[in-house]
């Protein structure tokens, strides 16, 4: 089959990997001219990890990866709340790694080396009907294809030209995002400083740290990135000058936001990663979602040919929206709990955590992973 897929994202280089082994004749066209730094750090749970198998990306992955093998979260305070390793089902599923996403995107760039890509490029307009889509791109060039994939992310146009309002959930949060030396962490052990009006967290990768501070957007707008940033280090604190070392330069805004579509599917088009259902970080999931989701879609696909393709997408979307829906209401809700601005909602939340432990949080992680994808 044609496939045209809009974002070389970590979802859309993935089905393209997949469906190039399939040996489906694939398109990618990406908005941006390259791919841009390291960006932040990211997890990947052994729910995504596995699928690189099927690239041939996994042993690039481990290599490149650091292991998450310890999770600490402390209070408004500074005191534990909760310190453990991670649950032994993580380990015998698959390697749970921390890695800048500008990594992950180079190893998914390498599996999909086989496929055409269009970098700088955009969909104009699309036309589809039962025998096909056709695709008009922004040089003016038009695609013909019995199959649109939209993986552009949280703000995909391919989102909007399917039928329904999707749901945007905001937190009122924003998070600042910048790399800091990795002499500051124990390898593997990821910690979070829950305050109140403020979070602090960093995430060992290889060779360096990834430090992420979030806080209410009214509160960042009105310091300014790098200032609130030091504001919030220094409130939690960590006075070695190596924490704002890397601050010379105003750290990258995410606004701590999701969107979950109406529909992922119509007729010939789907959605697949953050286009379907964005993510908050909160859970660190929402990459091995993109992962699954593109496995998943590539899988009905190579039971379909052109003329049953709409029915393929309509399996895929029976299969994975609820999973993907109820990891993304897990990090919502620790969302909820990480994102507190009173001083009494902040002590009542770290009396809580004192009584739970990593496994009332990755428990439906955990149950996942052992289900059926």
């Amino acid at each position: 089959m044609r496939i045209v897929i809009s974002g070389a994202g970590i979802a859309g280089l993935t089905l393209a990997a997949l469906l190039a082994r399939q040996g489906h004749d694939v398109l990618v066209v990406e908005k941006n001219p390259r791919s841009v730094g390291r960006g932040y750090g990211l997890a990947l749970w052994p729910h995504g990890s596995r699928v690189l198998h099927a690239v041939g990306a996994y042993d690039g992955l481990v290599a490149r990866s650091a292991e998450m093998v310890r999770y600490t979260a402390l209070g408004a305070h500074g005191d534990v709340l909760m310190s453990s390793p991670l649950p032994r089902q993580v380990r015998e599923r698959g390697h749970l790694g921390i890695l800048p996403r500008g990594d992950l995107l180079a190893l998914l760039e390498g599996a999909a080396a086989g496929c055409a890509v269009r970098h700088g490029t955009t969909i104009a307009s699309v036309h589809q009907d039962r025998e096909g889509v056709t695709v008009r791109l922004d040089d003016g060039s038009t695609q013909q294809a019995d199959v649109l994939v939209g993986a552009e992310g949280i703000g995909s146009p391919t989102r909007r030209r399917l039928p329904g309002r999707s749901r945007r959930s905001d937190t009122g949060w924003s998070c600042l995002v910048w790399w800091a030396d990795a002499a500051l962490a124990r390898p593997g052990d990821v910690v979070e400083r829950w305050g109140a009006g403020s979070f602090l967290g960093t995430y060992p990768c290889r060779d360096r740290l990834c430090v992420i501070v979030g806080a209410p957007t009214r509160r960042i707008q009105a310091t300014g990135r790098g200032a609130a940033a030091a504001e919030i280090v220094g409130e939690h604190g960590l006075a070695d000058p190596r924490w704002t070392d890397g601050l010379h330069e105003a750290p990258a805004l995410w606004r701590m936001s999701d969107v979950r579509a109406a529909r992922w599917t119509h007729g010939r088009t789907a959605l697949v990663g953050d286009a379907a259902a964005a993510f908050l970080p909160t859970a660190g999931i929402g990459a091995s979602m993109a992962l699954e989701s593109a496995a998943a879609l590539a899988d009905e696909l190579s039971r379909s040919d052109a003329a049953s393709a709409p029915h393929a997408l309509a399996l895929y979307e029976r299969r994975r929206r609820h999973r993907t829906e109820r990891a993304q209401t897990l990090s919502r809700r620790l969302a909820r709990l990480t994102f507190v601005e009173s001083r009494a909602g902040a002590a009542f939340r770290d009396a809580l955590t004192r009584l739970s432990g990593i496994d009332t949080l990755t428990g439906p992680l955990l149950r996942d992973l052992a289900r059926p994808v």
